[in-house]
């Protein structure tokens, strides 16, 4: 598999450069990971942190918390937790939508005091 977020140099790395399309643990798995020449096993154990918790996280099954993303930052580069945060929240929004749509259908608006006072 070719990784569509290849580093040219640690300057790419840089939140605002990385295109943030699909769930953060696919960029760990494709990207991350074969570029520091780390194994999901090397890179769970050098963290202490669970493999299987890992795996959940790069098959898209579980988020990225901040705490994985501070612990992958620590282990390979500080811009990768901001990036990690940054996306794994634009994957939330994303994801939650419908959610939001529903609630304003359901809840109705209450305008701040200056408003309702004018």
């Amino acid at each position: 598999m070719t990784s569509q977020h290849k580093f040219e140099n640690a300057a790419d790395m840089a939140v605002t450069k990385r295109p943030m399309t699909g769930h953060p643990g696919a960029f760990i798995r494709e990207t991350l990971l074969p570029e520091y020449g780390l194994t999901v096993k090397g890179a769970a154990e050098s963290m202490g942190i669970e493999r299987r918790g890992l795996i959940n996280v790069l098959d898209g099954k579980s988020a990225v918390s901040r705490d994985l993303a501070y612990k992958l930052g620590a282990l390979l580069n500080d811009q990768v937790a901001d990036l990690l945060i940054e996306w794994q929240l634009k994957w939330d929004l994303e994801r939650e939508q419908d959610l939001r749509a529903t609630y304003r259908e359901k809840i109705q608006r209450v305008a701040p005091r200056a408003e309702a006072n004018a």
